[in-house]
């Protein structure tokens, strides 16, 4: 049975006008352990992602997995020009305030991988060791825009659960071969029944807004800001990502020699980070214990 986090708090972030939007955190682990893992999710996904991984981890870890602004248990901004990685660069700031963190490993999963990269790379930067899954300074197109037609495609809601789970197969075909648990789990997580009786996802379609706002716009050159990450890193690739790819994936690790990559067979974008081999990959870098050769592609 897929555990679930034994605590959650909410942290007060900072938007216009002086108000506030509640960011909710799940929390695992020793609440006075001094190590610190964060763990942030997709642009579409939530804190939950990570229950696998974070109670895996919280031997070692108290394991922050938050739901960023707009999903999961999180308030929402209240426009779409908000949902952008400065305004959760700022939220991750003040969940480190409100806890006195100055020290912490990251794992990113995309969208993560992206604020991940922002702290990285910041002058002064309180983390110590960078977990990237499958994300880069450059994004393939095509995937940008396979991501924005699901989201402004995605239905508002839906007559029950099993319709909407049937619905999303598609979306999370990409993440890896998972169990029928853990496809419930990844799903049911991410949804919830109105008091109408509809099904809908816990995500403003705000933030679909925004990304397909974004697609207009010219690409932000994201290398200069790789090339600070300083960081020991251990980037994530899907086998058949189509938003990291293999020469993306090869400069990385050319312009940061502290870097090294594992490729995850059988998988997309993005992997779940829930099966046994590469949650020991992880493991095993973040607590540097023996590094095998053969981590270099690895899949449960």
């Amino acid at each position: 049975m897929i555990p679930k986090p034994p605590r959650r708090f909410f942290v007060d972030v900072p938007v216009a006008n002086g108000a506030t939007r509640r960011m909710a955190v799940h929390d695992w682990g020793e609440i006075t352990n001094p190590n610190v893992l964060i763990c942030v999710h997709g642009l579409s996904r939530n804190g939950r992602d990570f229950d696998v991984i974070a109670d895996a981890l919280s031997d070692r870890y108290r394991v922050l997995c938050p739901d960023v602004i707009g999903r999961g248990e999180s308030d929402w901004y209240a426009s779409a020009a908000e949902y952008a990685i400065p305004n959760y660069v700022g939220a991750m700031l003040k969940m480190f305030a409100d806890l006195a963190i100055t020290k912490y490993d990251w794992i990113g999963t995309s969208m993560g991988g992206l604020i991940g990269m922002a702290l990285a790379a910041a002058p002064n930067s309180g983390m110590r060791k960078f977990v990237i899954n499958d994300i880069g300074p450059e994004i393939e197109r095509d995937s940008l825009i396979r991501i924005a037609a699901f989201l402004s495609a995605r239905p508002p809601s839906f007559p029950d659960y099993l319709s909407l789970f049937n619905a999303a197969q598609v979306a999370i075909a990409p993440f890896g071969p998972l169990t029928d648990e853990q496809k419930h789990h990844v799903i049911g997580t991410s949804c919830r029944k109105r008091e109408d009786g509809q099904w809908e996802f816990k995500t403003d379609a705000k933030i679909g807004e925004a990304f397909v706002a974004g697609l207009k716009l010219p690409p932000v050159d994201l290398w200069p800001l790789w090339s600070s990450v300083k960081q020991e890193t251990l980037i994530l690739r899907g086998q058949s990502s189509d938003l990291l790819s293999e020469s993306t994936l090869s400069k990385m690790l050319n312009i940061a020699p502290q870097s090294r990559s594992i490729t995850i067979e059988a998988t997309g974008h993005a992997p779940m980070l829930m099966d046994d081999k590469t949650i020991q990959a992880v493991r095993e870098f973040l607590l540097q214990t023996s590094a095998r050769p053969e981590l270099s592609a690895c899949r449960a």
